[in-house]
């Protein structure tokens, strides 16, 4: 806000603080960088305390050229009357940042295609987020809140890009179901600031298909244990195997 206090700059003169010798008074030299205003701050000339005098946009990090403002303070003797004595020094003040954007997918609706009975990454989902990189501001939350009861789907956030990695844990079953719809949701590590809240564009979709492979047959009962007893004619059935095949939407023969 306009009028937050920075910091507070002090000098000290050795001569008698009774006289005029030892009365400082501040004042801002140089202030750089000058955008997006020259005067960004002021200093208190008798307490030296530096506060804002712009109004908080022009305080957006995001905004900013650089986040980092060096002022030469001037500190002046004999109540800042011209012939007092000068010393100066550099106070530099650094703008942090404020989780004040919340992550946004870069597309609603994402893609992906998985055969089926295969784990692993299936597709990144992208976010966007204007706050500092190096801050939990920054940093992606991914949560599935729909799509996902038999728990087959996880996502993580790659650490290095901040995009969420969607992957199948447990093998999808193509004669089950060939489609899958996820809803997912984006947030911050750090909450975000009272008057910002999470929007449409921090949720998305994820389409997925599943493809069908051709898997073999499976016998029932496996294994099987047959009991005959000895000598029995040439030709005889000993057992009446059992195998069906796992593609039951494909027309299969099994020998």
């Amino acid at each position: 806000p306009l009028g937050t206090n920075v910091m507070r700059m002090t000098a000290f003169d050795a001569d008698d603080s009774s006289t005029d010798n030892a009365l400082l008074r501040y004042n801002i030299l140089k202030q750089t960088p000058t955008k997006p205003s020259p005067n960004m701050f002021y200093i208190d000339p008798e307490k030296g305390d530096i506060v804002t005098v712009v109004p908080p946009v022009l305080l957006d990090r995001e905004t900013m050229e650089t986040p980092k403002y060096e002022l030469v303070i001037e500190a002046k003797d004999m109540g800042g009357l011209d012939v007092g004595l000068t010393g100066t020094a550099t106070a530099t003040i650094l703008i942090d940042d404020k989780n004040d954007h919340p992550p946004e997918f870069t597309k609603k609706e994402f893609q992906a295609t998985v055969k089926e009975g295969v784990t692993g990454v299936i597709v990144n989902l992208t976010v966007g987020d204007k706050d500092d990189p190096a801050t939990g501001a920054w940093r992606a939350v991914y949560t599935i809140i729909n799509g996902n009861p038999g728990q087959s789907f996880e996502i993580h956030t790659n650490p290095q890009t901040n995009e969420g990695m969607l992957s199948v844990v447990k093998p999808l079953d193509y004669e089950i179901s060939a489609f899958h719809t996820l809803l997912i949701k984006v947030e911050n590590e750090d909450p975000l600031i009272p008057d910002i809240a999470y929007g449409p564009s921090s949720t998305a979709t994820v389409q997925i298909t599943v493809e069908d492979v051709n898997e073999g047959p499976v016998f029932h009962p496996n294994p099987m244990t047959v009991t005959k007893q000895e000598n029995i004619p040439v030709g005889s059935i000993v057992l009446t195997v059992n195998a069906t095949d796992p593609d039951t939407l494909q027309h299969q023969t099994i020998r």
